[in-house]
């Protein structure tokens, strides 16, 4: 190759590589930051690896009621939400299967809920933009969105290329300033007061595409065989909803379940109040979700459900016990504030 074909060829190369830091910064800096509301996955990469006792995954239901730090500090369970807004159980799988790069909990915690979804739901986008980029973000992309939406899935600023007039100081921070754990380790705070108007739960219907149905359940299977090889213990929740399908469909779903797999541990808590101890004239947010005061309650009852399970704690590194302490004494001091507050 001559002399001079060589130095155009090393320039295309620089450009090219240089085009792709300009569009790959771009594309962090045009991204809305998103940091509640499920896929929070910026703050879970930087737990302690291997730190995590518990994993919980699923849709709203999971992140609006489950609180790790009012585990932990009823249990001592470390835990963490990594779930997504009306994640459907196909984007589950391969949440698991990339937290998994990172942590090895003991058990997995999925809300069952999203069994009752539709093939697609509305937050696919948020779901999957904010996994971090490798193979499993692109086979997810591949197997769990919908056909319109995985170009702008592979190339953000599809998406995101007219949000420079909205960008801020943080969007541009993004860029410089680490990302770090966090005292909601996945939980989203959510504080309103659903009006029961004194009834009982209603009724709502799961979706009626069979083929939705079935896509779900061999995402289970992929589900269990991964926390089969693992080692992981797995169970599946129907968490208290004041919305409720008829207990034939829920039978249903338990014997689909455990018809894949027999080890899974199903429960049913939906209509769980009085077991819990929640009080369905405080502790909802709306029809589906545990508000704040919902979620302390539940989140410690499911940090004891687990002890007498026989799950108990990792050991811990000083520094991220420490953590977890001021964590914990964070969230339980709100709790106690707010109930002053309300009395």
């Amino acid at each position: 190759m001559k002399k001079a074909n060589r130095k155009d060829l090393m320039h295309a190369v620089i450009f090219v590589v240089l085009a792709a830091v300009l569009i790959h910064c771009a594309s962090i800096i045009m991204r809305p930051v998103h940091n509640s509301y499920g896929s929070t996955w910026d703050a879970y990469l930087c737990e302690p690896e291997d730190s995590i006792d518990v994993l919980f995954l699923g849709s709203s239901y999971a992140y609006c009621d489950w609180n790790p730090e009012i585990m932990y500090a009823a249990s001592g369970l470390t835990g963490y939400v990594m779930a997504g807004s009306e994640q459907t159980p196909s984007i589950t799988y391969w949440y698991l299967k990339q937290a998994l790069k990172t942590q090895s909990p003991k058990v997995v915690v999925m809300e069952g809920s999203s069994f009752f979804f539709e093939m697609y739901q509305n937050y696919t986008q948020i779901n999957l933009d904010y996994m971090p980029r490798g193979i499993n973000r692109a086979r997810a992309i591949l197997d769990a969105a919908e056909p319109d939406k995985r170009l702008g899935l592979f190339f953000d600023l599809y998406f995101y290329h007219d949000r420079w007039k909205e960008l801020t100081r943080e969007d541009i921070a993004k860029l410089i300033t680490p990302a770090s754990a966090d005292v909601n380790k996945g939980y989203t705070y959510v504080d309103n007061v659903y009006d029961t108007k004194g009834s009982t739960p209603y009724h709502r219907e799961p979706s009626k595409d069979t083929a939705a149905y079935a896509k779900h359940l061999e995402a289970f299977g992929k589900i269990t065989e991964l926390c089969r090889d693992k080692g992981i213990d797995l169970i599946v929740t129907i968490n208290p909803t004041f919305s409720q399908c008829s207990q034939e469909i829920y039978d249903k779903l338990e014997k689909d379940l455990t018809g894949i797999a027999p080890e899974t541990d199903f429960e049913l808590l939906a209509d769980s109040f009085d077991e819990i101890g929640l009080d369905i004239s405080r502790d909802l947010y709306d029809g589906g979700h545990l508000n704040f005061y919902g979620a302390c309650k539940f989140s410690e009852w499911t940090g004891k459900m687990l002890l007498d399970k026989g799950y108990s704690p990792r050991e811990q590194t000083k520094e991220n016990a420490a953590a977890w302490d001021d964590g914990a004494q964070y969230w339980l001091n709100l709790r106690d504030n707010a109930q002053s507050a309300a009395s």
